[in-house]
């Protein structure tokens, strides 16, 4: 029986591929799934994406993470070097984030979006619509005020925290400055258990600040080059806030919610039902996901598709 990888390194062979263009890359899990639950997905996520630019040869211009899809926008000067690239990141972080939750099996399609953009004006619409889609899914009103889409850092290392005074900083918040460092040194990606280690031990204030730090050090964007498509940082923003961009090659899904719904869903598991660590309700019980499910969509009237992804449930046993 073949692995999901070698599928995945069959049909990426059929697609077409220009080397040196940029690729737009879309990926989504299997059922259409939420990805991103907990602070720790989204940087485990990014340090495996970082350590792999560097392993397999392939340009980084822009990386969007949302709730339950990824865009990437990758160049590579041969088809098979954007193939592993996509196999090493996709099966490393099913991995983890299986480990960490208790969970087996693939998470992603073996099946991504992929599509050339030859030329300025393709690749500058690209980059806007990868850029605004957390813009579009109304989870902020300008694209350098999404965290996940890493555009802040293009011109700062710190854009959503204070900057970090080390002989002012908690023993606890230096200690994890140096593990984060040594991490990097080692091109070892950040795990689950390590980061929640880290993270428990700071305050809100602190938190941020390492969060900013950990993205700043695995930093894989290639923002000269991107920015140079605009000319400078500023122009940038202006083209990217002034036009969402679009996108005709990849099909990308419509729901009737925004992506607050999932928002809203996480802040009620948080405070009604206790959950800490959100990503582990995927793997609970059938009974206790419709327990959920019916307080989600009946005391809160959250919307049935949403709460069906976000929980992980097996649509055909969901009445939704």
């Amino acid at each position: 029986m073949e692995t999901v990888s070698k599928k995945l390194k069959k049909r990426f062979r059929r697609r077409s591929f220009k080397g040196g263009e940029a690729h737009h890359i879309y990926q989504r899990t299997i059922n259409r799934y939420n990805i991103f639950y907990d602070l720790e997905d989204y940087l485990v996520y990014y340090t495996i994406f970082s350590i792999a630019v560097s392993k397999c040869n392939v340009v980084a211009l822009g990386l969007c993470l949302m709730y339950d899809h990824i865009h990437m926008l990758l160049k590579a000067d041969v088809k098979e070097e954007m193939s592993e690239f996509v196999r090493m990141v996709t099966s490393m972080f099913a991995r983890e984030q299986n480990n960490h939750i208790g969970r087996s099996g693939a998470l992603f399609q073996p099946r991504f979006g992929s599509a050339i953009k030859r030329g300025m004006k393709l690749l500058r619409t690209a980059i806007a619509y990868l850029l605004n889609n957390p813009v579009e899914k109304g989870l902020c009103r300008r694209a350098e005020d999404y965290r996940w889409n890493f555009l802040a850092y293009a011109v700062s290392s710190h854009p959503f925290s204070d900057p970090i005074v080390h002989n002012r900083a908690s023993h606890h918040l230096r200690r994890a400055l140096k593990e984060v460092s040594l991490a990097k040194s080692e091109e070892h990606h950040l795990r689950y258990g390590q980061l929640r280690r880290m993270i428990s031990r700071l305050d809100e204030r602190e938190k941020s600040q390492l969060i900013d730090y950990i993205i700043s050090t695995y930093r894989c964007i290639a923002y000269d080059e991107l920015v140079g498509c605009y000319g400078d940082y500023n122009d940038m923003l202006i083209a990217v806030n002034s036009n969402t961009g679009s996108e005709y090659d990849i099909k990308e899904e419509r729901y009737r919610f925004s992506d607050t719904e999932y928002v809203r869903i996480a802040d009620i598991l948080r405070s009604v039902e206790g959950i800490k660590t959100l990503s582990k309700v995927t793997v609970a019980d059938v009974d206790v996901k419709l327990r959920l499910f019916n307080m989600l969509s009946q005391k809160y009237a959250c919307f049935s598709k949403a709460i069906i992804k976000y929980l992980r449930m097996d649509i055909k046993k969901s009445d939704a």
